[in-house]
């Protein structure tokens, strides 16, 4: 029972979808959705431990691969011990 809890630690520990990229650490998060900015995409961030912070950071990762410069968090969604947060990307010049 001991090495099952361990293994799911380590693996909970291992997944790294939940800390920034250098690239996202540069995306502002809006309180409200942004004027003159383009909406670039939809983003969904999970965490299965139900860390906001880390669905958020989640979320971000994938923003950031769309080349947005903000994201306006939709709503957080927690389910059990899962985590959801919807996202819009936002492209602001």
């Amino acid at each position: 029972m001991k090495s099952l809890i361990f293994l799911t630690l380590l693996a909970a520990c291992s997944s790294d979808q939940g800390q920034l990229s250098s690239k996202a650490k540069d995306i502002e998060v809006f309180t409200n959705k942004p004027t003159n900015c383009n909406v670039i995409g939809k983003v969904v961030g999970t965490d299965k431990m139900g860390s906001k912070e880390l669905a958020t950071n989640h979320a971000l990762n994938q923003a950031a691969k769309l080349g947005a410069t903000g994201v306006h968090v939709n709503q957080e969604v927690p389910n059990g011990n899962n985590m959801t947060v919807y996202a819009t990307a936002y492209k602001c010049e």
